[in-house]
């Protein structure tokens, strides 16, 4: 075999060995980029010690559980200022892991959410006209606790009220967790907990997090308040996904 040729075919094993390295270390750049340390390093205890600090936040414990919550008042409502934790069938961990429950909160379907028959995730509520009727009640409890209950759309909207024009929803978001740290002006204190497909799929632990509203959107779906790094909107979603449930103290 020629010398050149041996030479060649080194070098080029050599480059192919330099590339594949280079490749590896993208990889592993991107997988700490997707980790929620890497978004932000600002660590849980010291942002809720500051909001302690910052707002005047009431407690309540819910009997059915123990589990203590905070709360804080946001123009003329009085919200939860943590994830319901309360465990009910149709919930879930976020990221399919129970020690993310403490900080995030459990994900919940929309008929588990709203404490009704799973049959209802894809028919109307009018289907059966008294539970219909029951549900029309602005203080109807599902799952929330003993003097809360699941936020309607107009409650989400009169929350929003609040925020200043074109908001991203920064005003809402907690300092730590988010890729793009919130201001958290009112003390909301929302984290990033994702929310679960019907097919069994964790999408945007860390990234995304959606609350449900109580009012249908069509047969199969209902609306949601959804938060991102840099936008806050309210839309229809499958009821079947699983997301968070914020409860606001009855009127």
């Amino acid at each position: 075999m020629h010398i050149s040729f041996i030479v060649f075919i080194v070098i080029a094993v050599v480059i192919v060995a330099l590339s594949a390295f280079q490749l590896g270390i993208k990889v592993s750049n991107a997988k700490k980029a997707e980790s929620l340390e890497a978004k932000n390093n600002i660590p849980f205890e010291d942002c809720l010690a500051k909001n302690k600090e910052k707002f005047k936040y009431g407690t309540f414990t819910d009997a059915r559980d123990g589990e203590t919550y905070r709360t804080v008042q946001i123009g003329n409502q009085v919200w939860m200022a943590e994830n319901l934790r309360y465990k009910a069938e149709g919930c879930f961990a976020p990221n399919d892991e129970e020690a993310n429950v403490k900080k995030f909160g459990r994900l919940y379907t929309w008929t588990s959410a709203l404490d009704i028959p799973p049959e209802f995730s894809e028919q109307t509520l009018a289907k059966d006209l008294a539970m219909y009727q029951k549900m029309r009640d602005k203080n109807y409890q599902g799952i929330a606790p003993e003097g809360f209950h699941i936020p309607t759309n107009k409650e989400w909207e009169d929350l929003l009220s609040n925020l200043p024009a074109k908001a991203t929803g920064s005003e809402l978001r907690s300092e730590c967790f988010w890729q793009n740290p919130g201001k958290d002006t009112f003390g909301f204190f929302a984290l990033p907990a994702g929310y679960r497909f019907d097919n069994g799929n964790f999408c945007h632990f860390g990234r995304r997090v959606r609350f449900w509203s109580k009012d249908e959107y069509g047969k199969t779906n209902a609306f949601r308040l959804s938060l991102t790094d840099n936008s806050v909107d309210i839309e229809g979603v499958y009821r079947s996904d699983a997301v968070s449930v914020r409860c606001v103290k009855n009127a």
